[in-house]
């Protein structure tokens, strides 16, 4: 479903800035112009939307302005009102799809979310390197964020905390923004900050104190067991390359998909051709950041796991031998999953109400009534 939101629009989102202006002929297929929502300037997310925004301005004449917000509402918001064409978030695209979170109120509810195009990246807790944490269950009692209006990385944050034994009553929780992170750290507002690992404000904290990451090593059965639980989206692995890393080292911190995603009603031929444009213009922007690297067909995740890909996805992935059985039943199932989740929805309002944020209702109620 995309009901229109009442009296929002842009206002959520925190900056609109015009990444390039086409003057080339827009390649057939493509749309003249493409708005794209995503997080804030200074992260490696929107560093990678703008290196992708340029490579498919300036080769398919195809106009591209990014909307930036650090909310999980505020990225969706413009998407669903028809402002924007794709977003590039966080788990709020799992969180849309099943109306968790802040999508538990009467406006949201379950949203019909496909994904785009889904590069994988790493993402990590940063520490002062003179700040004596030296391992996870050392957060205990430390100024730990909780980033305002952003669920996709609490839940990662809380999964980390999980990975030391900890929990949200164990630190001192501090509310901040993703993106005043950098500036919190440094003037000691929080001892740790949760990022994308090649963000730019990371390299700017870099070369103003030494900085390292937090590396989960450990592989013991609990340990991933307890991130698994909490956070199933992700998996441990490695990074190198990043802030505070020497050449030749490497740390361990969490990989998921920051996709890109659009409504389920949005036009299957343009996005097979923007999916073929940001395929085939990689070799434009491959080096343009530490992670464009993974936005090409043969790093990008094709099998969807807990949101239904685009038909136009679909459509691109076929034409290009990269569609399986694997993945078509997977994507039954989540379209059989959202079918449920939009009936339940209905049933739930109407029985239980939806007045304020009703998350841990709902869950209880898909969970009592929905097949997992």
């Amino acid at each position: 479903m995309r009901k229109p939101l009442l009296g929002t629009g842009l206002a959520a989102a925190t900056a609109l800035a015009l990444t390039a202006c086409g003057g080339a002929e827009v390649t057939e297929g493509m749309p003249s112009q493409i708005v794209w929502s995503t997080y804030g300037t200074g992260t490696s997310t929107y560093a990678d939307v703008a290196a992708v925004a340029d490579a498919i301005t300036s080769n398919e004449g195809t106009n591209v302005r990014v909307i930036t917000s650090d909310t999980a509402v505020g990225r969706l918001t413009p998407l669903r009102e028809e402002q924007a064409q794709l977003a590039r978030t966080g788990d709020e695209y799992i969180f849309g799809f099943e109306g968790d979170y802040d999508f538990a109120t009467e406006d949201w509810g379950p949203q019909d979310l496909r994904v785009v195009w889904a590069p994988v990246a790493p993402h990590g807790l940063m520490v002062k390197d003179d700040s004596g944490i030296e391992t996870f269950e050392d957060l205990k009692g430390k100024k730990f964020p909780q980033i305002t209006a952003n669920p996709s990385v609490n839940n990662k944050l809380e999964a980390f905390l999980a990975y030391g034994g900890l929990t949200w009553d164990d630190v001192d929780v501090v509310e901040v923004g993703y993106s005043d992170q950098p500036g919190a750290l440094q003037n000691g507002k929080i001892d740790v900050l949760f990022q994308q690992v090649y963000g730019a404000s990371l390299y700017e904290l870099e070369s103003a104190f030494p900085v390292r990451w937090l590396s989960m090593d450990d592989d013991s059965a609990d340990k991933v067991e307890a991130v698994e639980e909490i956070a199933p989206s992700t998996e441990i692995g490695e990074f190198t390359g990043a802030p505070g890393l020497e050449d030749g080292e490497s740390a361990k911190g969490l990989l998921y998909t920051v996709p890109v995603v659009t409504y389920a009603d949005a036009d299957a031929d343009e996005v097979e051709a923007i999916v073929a444009a940001i395929n085939d213009n990689y070799d434009s922007f491959k080096d343009a950041t530490a992670t464009t690297d993974a936005w090409n067909l043969d790093q990008a995740q094709v099998v969807p796991k807990e949101v239904p890909f685009h038909e136009g996805l679909i459509a691109y992935l076929e034409a290009n031998d990269a569609w399986t059985e694997e993945a078509a039943a997977q994507q039954e199932a989540l379209l059989e999953r959202e079918e449920q989740l939009d009936e339940a929805w209905d049933e739930f309002v109407e029985t239980e109400g939806a007045d304020g944020n009703v998350h841990d209702a709902w869950v209880a109620y898909k969970n009592d009534n929905l097949e997992s």
